[in-house]
């Protein structure tokens, strides 16, 4: 849902703050939900971050990203895009609402021509469901052809919301997931992660990807010393 002034409060907050640093939007939810087409409440942002000098980290997983290149372009900012599986049909199952990969894959070669800064997140990956070797290896060679800035990968990690969620859609998963993460998983920070054997293996095989094709490779809050770029969330680009 919009926030109720949420324009006029975000100014005065820009406003207020004493050091600009990068804002980030957005961790919790995407900026570019379907109503922000006619609402353009994620523009009027981008266009005081922009008019009060802040830089922005732009997260999202759809192409609408695009319509805003030309704020996003005369300003500090790296954009973000979440991209999963080249697999149409998985993708609808994994992120029904979201613009298909090839859609996202044009927005991501949309932005570069634009000379904007592009960084890819491969997150989740979720064990058993689209972390296969094959998987990774197209969706990294593919997204090489595109010269991206950065590669970003992370395993799912559960909670219990979100874990009825997947295994409501990938019921044949239940019984190996709620094993892997329920039983043989470790608890950061009152969230469930995969075994660190796990992850090392899937994101081990994202880094190698990226290092034959010489793209940046990051993780973040993995607990593992695996990155080659010079930060996880790849604000350094700014």
């Amino acid at each position: 849902r919009p926030k109720r002034d949420f324009l006029k409060l975000f100014e005065r907050d820009l406003k207020r703050a004493s050091i600009k640093l990068p804002i980030s939007m957005s961790n919790s939810s995407d900026p570019y939900p379907t109503m922000e087409r006619d609402l353009r409440i994620t523009r009027g942002a981008l266009n005081l971050m922009k008019r009060y000098d802040f830089p922005v980290l732009v997260l999202t997983k759809s192409d609408l990203v695009m319509r805003d290149y030309d704020i996003l372009s005369t300003m500090r900012s790296v954009v973000s895009i979440t991209l999963t599986t080249l697999d149409e049909h998985l993708s609808k199952k994994l992120e029904p609402f979201a613009p298909s990969p090839y859609r996202r894959l044009k927005a991501v070669e949309f932005l570069k021509s634009k000379g904007l800064k592009v960084a890819v997140r491969i997150d989740p990956l979720i064990p058993t469901i689209n972390d296969s070797e094959i998987n990774i290896k197209n969706l990294v060679e593919e997204l090489a052809s595109l010269e991206i800035d950065q590669i970003i990968a992370s395993v799912y990690k559960a909670k219990r919301d979100n874990f009825r969620r997947v295994i409501g859609v990938f019921k044949d998963k239940k019984e190996v997931l709620k094993k892997m993460y329920f039983e043989d998983g470790e608890v950061i920070r009152g969230i469930i992660y995969a075994p660190r054997r796990i992850r090392e293996n899937i994101l081990g095989m994202v880094r190698r990807e990226a290092i034959k094709h010489g793209i940046p490779f990051s993780v973040c809050r993995e607990g593992l010393d695996i990155n080659t770029a010079r930060t996880c969330d790849a604000s350094h680009l700014l």
